[in-house]
């Protein structure tokens, strides 16, 4: 299971199978140069100080030498080759996983917490990178040695090269038993450490509600909680090395022990020489060593096969709205969007029954209803975030099951109730939808709002911070729902998108809006009277079911639910 992950790893991205393979050589041709180092203080012994031959002690060491520098350079070049590798593999797999993650369905995100998701494109990609930098060219080398080592071990002479390895059977159960507790103690560690950033995100995010509760304490013991899940798995891992690695060490002492013992006496015997005995003792350190090596770095190994085995988890998301459709609706219509006989659920109960209505084009339409009964879901479903269970939803009188996803997005703009900027300034946040073609304070002033941004230093060049935290919630409120409405979308969607603003705030927006979206079809869902006033149809929902949809007037004299609404927002402002 695990070297499928490794294989499929390696074939995720293709781009680095040469430059591997180049790098790969190199790494062999060093490994081949360290086994030259053996063979030649063999023949040292054997040719030159046995014999007494100081001359030949002279040559052999000279290409010794010669042979380390050579082993130097090459080893300097295998381990640069193959670091980069490691961060091109690295940046490659980061910019897939993102890139996926853009194209997954919004319910997906609804369903996962973000502080695990950030931990795939931080904590998981950092073990990568570590792997990358720290352990691949180690691996590479250690793999190539030990079997270098074994081939020049029989090599040198058959039945010490038994003895030697006579105990690699119990180092095998050993290490199978070693890789089956590890790898359950890695894909805990790395599991616990989503549980950490997901704990920190939450924290952080909720600072406020957390300190307006005095509920630090209780925020407090979740977070040592879930840090306390992680240092158990940290220390159930290190536990396992503590065990394994000693064992590897009796196991290559044993083995050299033996090799000493039985090749003394083959020494005595005649038929086995000094030099050959000292050859054998080098390359079963160099048999061993890498065992030792490889053991160290299986860590990083085994901690970068779950963190790809997290990031598989992702890339075998199915963006399933995004595959599902490639229709191209035809705007001249005027019945721009229909709900025929909707039924909608999130799970078991359903949150809308039996929707109907017609929406035509350049329409102004509210939505109105008290908490839970079923606007935003209405609005979900125009954005297209989620297909109905039951009936019809059309565009144009094409199914929005068969409608292409990025029609969709070309087509329809949204506003949310909490606002979201990016970070960059308020210029950038305007122009979004399309930077090249927006002429931004020509738009501005053609509608009246130009001169509100003169409340800025810099205007509106004025940087706003991450999630436009340097300027004020109507503010940012103010800024996405100019963004919107600047895109220029067939339809625009509003979940109460003055939520934030002030008096006079949302009567510029108003009368800014009512200029901008003289063609554009706009759906809001409200929560004020000064909104709902601006419709020229109201939707009236209660308990997901669509109750009434029509003028307000006409609402007001003959819509109970829609009446008992009206007089509460009277009462309120």
């Amino acid at each position: 299971m695990k070297e499928r992950i490794f294989i499929r790893s390696y074939k995720l991205v293709p781009e680095i199978r040469n430059p591997l393979i180049r790098s790969s050589l190199i790494v062999l041709l060093g490994t081949g140069l360290r086994m030259v180092g053996p063979w030649l203080i063999s023949k040292g012994v054997d040719e030159g100080v046995v014999k007494s031959d100081y001359s030949y002690v002279l040559q052999i060491s000279f290409f010794y030498l010669i042979t380390v520098i050579a082993l130097y350079f090459v080893t300097s070049r295998a381990i640069l080759a193959i670091g980069l590798v490691g961060e091109t593999y690295v940046r490659q797999i980061r910019e897939k996983l993102f890139r996926h993650l853009t194209s997954l369905d919004i319910n997906y995100f609804e369903k996962n917490k973000t502080g695990v998701l950030v931990a795939r494109l931080t904590s998981d990609m950092q073990s990568l990178n570590e792997f990358a930098r720290e352990g691949a060219s180690s691996v590479l080398t250690s793999i190539l040695t030990i079997f270098a080592a074994t081939i020049a071990v029989f090599f040198v002479d058959f039945q010490l090269s038994v003895v030697a390895f006579i105990i690699l059977p119990l180092l095998g159960v050993a290490t199978r038993i070693f890789r089956k507790h590890a790898d359950t103690a890695y894909w805990a560690v790395r599991e616990w450490i989503g549980q950490v950033l997901s704990s920190l995100q939450e924290g952080i995010s909720g600072v406020r509600i957390i300190q307006a509760y005095g509920d630090e304490s209780t925020q407090i013991d979740r977070f040592e909680d879930v840090n306390q899940s992680h240092l158990d798995a940290n220390l159930k891992s290190a536990k396992n090395i503590a065990i394994y690695f000693p064992f590897i060490e009796i196991t290559r002492v044993t083995s050299i022990a033996t090799v000493i013992w039985f090749g003394a006496q083959r020494i005595f015997e005649g038929t086995l020489s000094i030099g050959e005995l000292v050859a054998l003792l080098f390359y079963l350190n160099y048999f061993f060593d890498p065992l030792i090596q490889l053991s160290f770095n299986y860590d990083l190994l085994r901690s970068a096969g779950s963190s790809m085995k997290k990031v598989f988890s992702i890339l075998d998301e199915k963006p399933f709205l995004s595959e599902k459709g490639d229709s191209i609706p035809s705007i001249n219509n005027e019945k721009i969007i229909e709900f025929k006989n909707v039924d909608f659920s999130y799970g078991r109960d359903l949150v809308l029954k039996d929707i109907n209505f017609v929406i035509n084009k350049g329409e102004k339409i509210a939505i109105v209803g008290e908490t839970g009964a079923g606007k935003s879901t209405i609005a979900k479903l125009i954005l297209r975030f989620y297909l109905a269970n039951e009936g019809k939803v059309e565009f144009f009188e094409t199914d929005a099951s068969e409608v292409s996803q990025q029609w969709v997005r070309d087509n329809v703009a949204y506003v949310p109730q909490e606002s979201f900027l990016f970070r960059g300034t308020i210029r950038e946040n305007l122009i979004y939808s399309d930077p090249e073609n927006i002429n931004l304070e020509d738009e501005l002033a053609s509608i009246g709002v130009l001169s509100w941004f003169d409340r800025y230093e810099n205007k509106l060049d004025q940087e706003v911070g991450e999630r436009g935290g340097n300027i004020s919630a109507g503010e940012r409120q103010f800024v996405a729902l100019l963004r919107a409405v600047l895109a220029k979308r067939q339809i625009i969607v509003f979940d109460e998108a003055t939520a934030n603003l002030d008096i006079e705030s949302e009567s510029s927006i108003l009368e800014a809006t009512d200029q901008l979206l003289s063609f554009q079809t706009s759906i809001v869902i409200a929560h004020r009277l000064e909104t709902i006033l601006n419709a020229e149809k109201i939707m009236v929902m209660e308990e997901g079911e669509l109750v009434g949809f029509d003028s307000h007037d006409n609402l007001v004299k003959n819509n109970p639910t829609y009446k008992e609404l009206f007089s509460a927002w009277n009462l309120v402002n």
